[in-house]
């Protein structure tokens, strides 16, 4: 199966097991000029993480320390913090005081991601050979002094930080990996700056992998000790958050899709034909997903979310789990099933909108109809007057949305039984 988008199999390769070793640290440290910088920032207005690109070949520019000595300094730095601060970590210490961290490592996020020893970052240049050389992630944000330096001497015509989403999914899959991969711990480190416990100040730790509660909150109990440093937890690490998503059909080579009108508007324009002005609206229809609740199977969310979203009742032995897909907005896996509608289940009359009331429609489309959409073969058509055509589109087949719908039109054009 052809690897999906932000999960390509060929990317950076993480090494986490170095992320506390001392003197892995001490060896970043001496290859600092081989290193290489992703570097990011917040959008002003949407407040949205946007990173540095080279626009013209679509891919993630990978900063070079050696070139700037400012940004190799603040890399330096922060492997010589990540070195004291172990010991501390180790021994579950409070010797270390917020007050006295530097104020540019206040100020900039920063993550190792490893080392890129399949090259995949450098598959558009043949010469450029990245084995051994450590690969770091860099939020500028909240730096005015970095801001300022990358915009006077990094940012051109083809070096640029990203304005939509769209510009990430333009991306071959190695780069939008590696862009998912150091988005979500950077997005960890910057929305985690207090202990969730204590309130005491947290510092990313181990090389920007984990966090470590200072102690330092006047709400600790009366030893003064918090309960985040005692164990490992979950409190420390970065969080994914599962989501199921699932494309359903029926025996009689159907698929069942829905639409969100608030997350996907209806698209309208007018043309112009013979002298006749036709409305044409298109109409988006996809999967149903959410997000997994405590305490439940992946197949328990799928019945919930299925029942919620339609009024369709499933049973666990018509799920099916196909793949999963990390999806870093924010931070998702997202675990793609299909399911299959039985038949006493499978009437118009059966399916309800006014549970959750999330959907605006939800609806059977025969399977060759899907299959001709998600494939660009023709127009999905919902009705047609003299003068308004209404159409729909679904998601694109690389993504998960697209990949699961297609197994489902696979299953309906040859059904053989459930799975």
């Amino acid at each position: 199966m052809k690897d999906i988008f932000f999960g390509c199999s060929k990317k950076v390769v993480r090494y986490a097991y170095l992320r506390r070793d001392v003197e892995n640290m001490k060896k970043l440290y001496n290859d600092i000029n081989e290193s290489k910088l992703i570097i990011f920032k917040k959008d002003e207005n949407t407040n949205r993480l946007e990173v540095l690109i080279n626009k013209d070949e679509n891919k993630l520019e990978l900063v070079d320390l050696i070139k700037y000595n400012e940004l190799k300094e603040l890399i330096k730095n922060w492997l010589n913090y990540n070195i004291e601060i172990e010991k501390i970590v180790n021994e579950k210490s409070n010797l270390f005081e917020y007050s006295k961290l530097n104020f540019d490592l206040k100020n900039n996020s920063i993550f190792w991601l490893g080392y890129d020893d399949l090259n995949c970052l450098s598959i558009n240049n043949k010469d450029l050979k990245l084995e051994n050389k450590p690969i770091y992630a860099l939020d500028i944000s909240k730096s005015l002094k970095f801001l300022k330096f990358i915009n006077n001497n990094i940012i051109n015509k083809e070096i640029k930080f990203t304005e939509n989403m769209n510009e990430i999914l333009k991306m071959n899959n190695e780069n939008a990996t590696t862009y998912s991969y150091s988005k979500t711990f950077i997005d960890f480190i910057n929305k985690n700056n207090f202990c969730p416990s204590c309130a005491g100040h947290v510092l990313p730790v181990q090389l920007g992998s984990r966090l470590y509660c200072l102690n330092d909150s006047p709400f600790n109990d009366l030893n003064g000790n918090c309960k985040i440093n005692l164990r490992p937890n979950n409190l420390q690490f970065p969080r994914t958050d599962p989501c199921i998503i699932i494309s359903l059909y029926d025996e009689s080579g159907r698929i069942l899709l829905g639409s969100n009108l608030k997350r996907h508007p209806v698209i309208k324009e007018n043309k112009d034909n013979n002298d006749k002005s036709i409305e044409l609206t298109k109409k988006f229809y996809s999967c149903f997903a959410g997000f997994m609740e405590p305490g439940e199977t992946i197949e328990q969310c799928c019945i919930r979310e299925v029942y919620e979203e339609t009024g369709l009742k499933i049973k666990t032995n018509d799920i099916k789990i196909i793949e999963s897909q990390p999806w870093p907005f924010p931070s998702n896996l997202m675990i793609g099933c299909i399911g299959f509608v039985n038949k006493e289940e499978s009437y118009d009359s059966k399916i309800n909108i006014n549970l959750d009331k999330e959907l605006d429609d939800v609806r059977w489309f025969n399977s060759i109809d899907v299959d001709n959409v998600l494939n660009n073969k023709k127009d999905g058509i919902l009705s047609k007057s003299n003068n308004l055509i209404e159409q729909w589109y679904c998601p694109p087949k690389e993504s998960i949305a697209g990949r699961l719908i297609q197994h489902c039109v696979d299953k309906s054009n040859n059904f053989e039984g459930k799975f």
